[in-house]
């Protein structure tokens, strides 16, 4: 029957579309978290080599453990910016520890350059998770309208293809149990399968009368 075609293609995009929403729902929120983690990795090894350049700058006056840690720093670069602040301090780290207090103070500044870059960039992934979980949610708000919606309109669908032509069906019947022999079911019927079936009851009332 046609009223049961238009239900099941109702069911049939609802199906998809749903399908569609959770697979790309759940693809975003799998390659979030693998995301974050690999930039808060870099950057926490990055902030550890920086704080460590800094502590033997500083603090025990290593050159040996400053240079250790600095290639670390260099094989560890994700962010825009660090690159330039390596190739700075590898310029100037041996002046630095010579005892050349001006060149030890920019090493310095250097290297909070680099933690700053490194603490942004950390903030930034946050943000960033924070946005995507946003989306995430109004594409389950959005979801939700629309199957609602669809929900709805297959209800219509049913009651006015299937629901009313039947009601009127059993009332015609009923009246002619009751004893009203002239009641017939409406010459134009919701659709065309209904349609043949009045038809078809109209005139066993006709031939029954």
């Amino acid at each position: 029957m046609h009223f049961s075609k238009k239900i099941h293609f109702y069911f049939l995009i609802l199906l998809i579309f749903s399908t569609v929403m959770a697979i790309a729902g759940i693809r975003g929120f799998l390659r979030l978290a693998p995301a974050i983690d690999e930039i808060n990795l870099h950057n926490t090894r990055s902030l550890y080599y920086a704080e460590q350049m800094l502590s033997e700058l500083v603090v025990n006056r290593n050159m040996k453990n400053f240079e250790n840690a600095m290639h670390l720093e260099k094989a560890n670069i994700t962010e825009v910016g660090e690159a330039d602040l390596i190739k700075k301090i590898e310029k100037n780290y041996k002046s630095a520890f010579s005892g050349n207090i001006k060149k030890e103070e920019e090493i310095v500044d250097y290297i909070i350059d680099l933690s700053t870059i490194n603490r942004n960039a950390m903030k930034r992934a946050t943000i960033e998770a924070n946005q995507l979980s946003s989306v995430g949610a109004w594409v389950i708000v959005f979801l939700t309208i629309f199957i609602w919606f669809l929900g709805f309109m297959l209800m219509k669908s049913i009651e006015k293809g299937f629901i009313k032509p039947l009601d009127e069906l059993n009332d015609v019947l009923a009246k002619y149990n009751q004893g009203n022999k002239l009641r017939r079911c409406p010459k134009q019927a919701p659709n065309k399968d209904f349609q043949k079936i009045y038809d078809s009851v109209n005139v066993l009332l006709d031939k029954l009368n």
